[in-house]
């Protein structure tokens, strides 16, 4: 979620994200392209700003794309829950790329989920599978069964890569309403759905919607999870 750069534009900006979420009262938030205290943002920790704001007392942020006071630029998961095992990952370390995700497991109702924030690659189809790949290799590895991945997938369904689509097969996640959702993308002029919450089959959707919040170029999506019951679980 990209940001304006000046301190005070950049902050209004927070403000106005910090008071959708408390208005919003999610339990767990994913956000992506946020920068720590650098030049990038005009000295304004953008993290702690609205985890501070919106009423968030566990934090975990991975900057993907570190440049020693210049950008700390990464995904970040914030929740009124604690957060265990966290895991911060960089895809393709070895450039010069800001994408990646963060992982952590919340305790809910005596299960632990596994929440994910995630930035996929938005120019190369091939890169964006090598991240795919990785991201459900890496998922399958942590103990916890239940997981949520959020993010921006940089990819809408049933394109010839099938990114959301092989995220799902890989990860054994669902989509809600795969091939009928609103578009995401970008907010003067939505046309593409590139903004996904996914679940594993423990979970069911309740809620989901996309939230018609003019505070970046991306519109933020919300759903609402329970635990499926006997016979309801998703494929």
């Amino acid at each position: 979620m990209p940001f304006l750069r000046t301190p005070w534009g950049l902050r209004r900006t927070l403000d106005g994200i910090a008071a959708l979420l408390a208005r919003e009262a999610a339990d767990v938030v994913a956000l992506q392209e946020v920068d720590r205290q650098c030049l990038f943002s005009g000295g304004v920790d953008q993290v702690a700003h609205v985890a501070k704001k919106a009423g968030y007392g566990h934090v975990l942020h991975g900057p993907h794309l570190r440049v020693p006071g210049l950008f700390a630029q990464g995904t970040a998961l914030l929740s009124r829950l604690p957060l265990h095992a966290p895991e911060a990952r960089s895809f393709e370390a070895d450039r010069a790329v800001d994408k990646g995700y963060v992982a952590a497991s919340i305790h809910w109702q005596g299960m632990s989920i596994d929440m994910v924030s995630v930035h996929l690659d938005p120019f190369s189809p091939e890169r964006r599978l090598r991240q795919v790949r990785r991201l459900a290799h890496a998922l399958g590895q942590r103990p916890a069964r239940a997981r949520v991945v959020m993010g921006d997938l940089n990819s809408r369904e049933g394109t010839p890569d099938r990114t959301v689509e092989r995220l799902c097969e890989s990860a054994g996640l669902h989509a809600h309403a795969l091939g009928s959702g609103e578009p995401t993308y970008t907010v003067s002029w939505p046309r593409e759905r590139l903004d996904w919450i996914l679940a594993s089959p423990e979970l069911r959707f309740t809620r989901y919607a996309r939230v018609d919040a003019f505070l970046s170029d991306h519109f933020p999506v919300m759903a609402e999870l329970d635990w499926a019951g006997p016979g309801q679980s998703q494929g």
